[in-house]
């Protein structure tokens, strides 16, 4: 914005001084031509006196004439009568001069001199009739040397560009402190809004500027130390309202256990499992929304820059193979009931590291096998690693029913299920916190319809260096 302003202003100010240029130029032509036409034409009235005298000397009056075209440098011609006394360089024979005498033969006056234009090499020619009231006797021409009036212009033209140049490079250098003295908030506060929506923390913002933008960065600083204090108390609110949730929880599954001790024979079943399905469902989503808390928390302190998913004291280079050949055999037991078969496939031999927090790619691992489990009972589990040289892709592919093609997009958001109705236990979180947590260690999470049928989801992180001989994972 600042270059465009600036190219803005820079055009109008050059056009500015080029116009004022122009004219100073011009001006300054048109008062050396003034003067020289002035000059000029007091020496023709001094050689028409000459001339006209009745007592006219000729010897004296060619005296004159050499003398002047001598200092001068300029061509000197009286025509009297039958007799024509030249000086200087001046034709008689040259068309301009012929067509000159003819005029002033006709008692008609030619003292006008072209503005000097020291570009030019031209030459001016004045001419000038005498006689009495009756007739013409004689005329007197005179072929003007420009040169001296040229080098004159010339060297104002010279002055006038130098202070043009000067003044607008002044001119150029007020107009870019001004505009960034203007630009410079606007640019601040551009910043700080894509600070505060990629972080929802706000960062305190300098009070520069014009009393306008000065006003509205009070009003911004002000708008979100107020959107950032709602936010993290909405935050603090859903994650220990879920912490306390979980004491009056606990004490109610106490209270069921202990009434079924009581009731004995006397209880009934089937009351007794959906009181116990609801206690478990409301411990899986207070434990699901504490870790969705967790997970956003952690996103916002790596988006406020923190970086805490690259730290030294919480990321550690994990090895891929070794995680997944572990969640796997967490999975082995549900996976054999549910008539599941688990496969682990490679684009290389050997282990291959990425740089992350390792509890939360447990997490994450055990979130996506979770899913398959749940969605696609009995149907293989196939997963494969992909390294580079840069991102190594954790890709975790199920043979299940899948999802449709508008409902993919959706997958990541909270509290979404693909089938409500569905008798599958859930919340709707587990793939939003794989999402958060993802992003968190720098990774991202892609969910696909995977050729053939079924579902497709790739976790993508940075690729890791391989500890050093004798270390070990933290």
């Amino acid at each position: 914005m600042r270059r465009r302003v600036i190219l803005i202003l820079g055009s109008l100010l050059a056009l500015l001084v080029m116009i004022v240029s122009a004219v100073l130029m011009q001006n300054a032509s048109v008062d050396a031509t003034q003067q020289l036409r002035l000059s000029r034409a007091a020496s023709l009235n001094r050689f028409i006196q000459l001339a006209a005298s009745a007592e006219a000397d000729h010897g004296k009056l060619q005296q004159e004439l050499d003398t002047y075209s001598r200092i001068y440098r300029e061509g000197l011609l009286v025509r009297m009568e039958d007799q024509t006394f030249t000086s200087g360089n001046i034709d008689p024979h040259d068309p301009q001069v012929i067509q000159a005498l003819a005029n002033t033969e006709l008692n008609l006056e030619h003292i006008d001199i072209p503005a000097v234009n020291p570009l030019s090499a031209d030459q001016a020619l004045i001419a000038r009739p005498f006689g009495n009231s009756t007739q013409v006797l004689g005329s007197v021409m005179m072929q003007v040397n420009l040169d001296s009036a040229r080098q004159l212009v010339l060297q104002r033209w010279v002055l006038v560009v130098l202070v043009s140049l000067t003044a607008g490079a002044a001119l150029l250098l007020l107009a870019d402190r001004v505009t960034t003295w203007v630009i410079r908030p606007i640019h601040r506060l551009n910043e700080a809004t894509k600070a505060l929506a990629a972080t929802k923390t706000a960062a305190p913002l300098e009070v520069a500027g014009p009393p306008e933008l000065r006003e509205l960065a009070r009003s911004f600083s002000t708008m979100a130390q107020v959107m950032t204090a709602s936010l993290t108390q909405q935050r603090e609110l859903i994650a220990e309202t879920s912490h306390q949730l979980r004491n009056p929880v606990a004490a109610l599954r106490l209270r069921v256990d202990l009434l079924k001790m009581r009731l004995g024979e006397n209880a009934d079943p089937q009351g007794v499992q959906a009181v116990e399905k609801e206690l478990l469902r409301v411990e899986t989503l207070l434990e699901a929304v504490l870790r969705l808390a967790s997970a956003d928390h952690r996103l916002s302190e790596l988006a406020a820059g923190s970086t805490l998913a690259t730290s030294r004291s919480d990321s550690t280079a994990v090895p891929v193979r070794e995680m997944l050949v572990e969640e796997m055999e967490r999975r082995t037991e549900s996976a054999r009931k549910s008539g599941t078969e688990l496969v682990l496939s490679a684009q290389h031999q050997g282990e291959v590291w990425v740089d992350c927090n390792e509890f939360e790619l447990q997490q994450i691992l055990s979130e996506l096998y979770e899913n398959c489990l749940k969605y696609a009972p009995g149907a293989p589990i196939e997963t494969s690693i992909i390294a580079t040289e840069k991102n190594v892709e954790i890709i975790i592919r199920d043979h299940g029913p899948g999802l449709r093609k508008e409902d993919l997009a959706s997958v990541t958001e909270r509290f979404w299920r693909a089938d409500p109705t569905s008798q599958n236990p859930g919340t709707g979180l587990g793939m939003a916190i794989v999402d958060r947590l993802a992003q968190a260690n720098g990774g991202q999470l892609s969910v696909a319809s995977a050729p053939g049928g079924g579902l497709q989801m790739s976790l993508l992180l940075l690729r890791g260096a391989a500890p050093r001989e004798g270390g070990h994972r933290v």
